[in-house]
């Protein structure tokens, strides 16, 4: 091969690169736009035909990008779930008193962080009513609990290593404890139960954390 073939050959990736870095935000774009549609319509009511209204992106695009309207609701769920994670991870390494960390944790899962997205309950309804039936659905959705329960297990021990919180704490016990009071205080605020504005919501949910962890 000669030298000016391999030269062409190692510049030749450079445009190739930078067009994926542009496909990559147009897409992931189009995925924010498709959580604000099935947070709107529901995931059953939510066709490309939407997507693409709000998005502008043409409908073309949307097939060649997720292949089917099935595959485009779970890599909606897929980025929600993984932004949602990065999200609360960098609020709460702001902050140094566990307590302060377990509150932000649960309250950006049940969306009344300043960070949380919109959106955030209608797609889990969205995403528990799909996994029922669907085992890849069942899968992602049964990963992701397992990552918000390990994040609120590693605050809570942080805080009873360093004495803020009860010796007798449990870690795991007290994770599963406080998302069973997360997701069930989830319904009355999707439905908008006027028996439990968010304002009440809040205050149960940091009562509920208090009687678990603090002394």
């Amino acid at each position: 091969m000669s030298d000016t073939s391999a030269s062409s050959l190692d510049s030749a990736p450079a445009p190739v690169r930078r067009a994926g870095r542009r496909s990559g935000r147009k897409r992931e774009d189009v995925l924010a736009h498709a959580c604000l549609v099935i947070g709107e319509r529901g995931a059953d009511a939510t066709r490309f035909a939407d997507v693409s209204e709000v998005s502008g992106v043409p409908i073309s695009t949307l097939q060649y990008y997720f292949g089917n309207r099935e595959d485009l609701l779970l890599a909606a769920f897929r980025y929600a779930a993984q932004r949602d994670l990065d999200g609360v991870r960098a609020a709460a390494a702001a902050l140094d008193d566990p307590w302060e960390r377990v509150q932000k944790v649960c309250a950006f899962v049940v969306g009344f962080a300043d960070e949380a997205a919109p959106y955030a309950w209608q797609l889990w309804v969205e995403a528990w009513r799909w996994a029922q039936r669907d085992a890849e659905w069942r899968t992602e959705v049964l990963a992701d609990n397992a990552e918000w329960r390990g994040l609120l297990a590693e605050t809570v021990a942080d805080g009873v290593a360093s004495g803020r919180f009860r010796a007798d704490a449990d870690p795991g016990r007290v994770a599963r404890q406080a998302l069973a009071m997360v997701d069930g205080i989830g319904l009355p605020i999707v439905l908008e139960d006027p028996a439990v504005p968010p304002e009440m919501a809040r205050e149960l949910l940091i009562d509920v954390l208090a009687r678990l962890l603090l002394p």
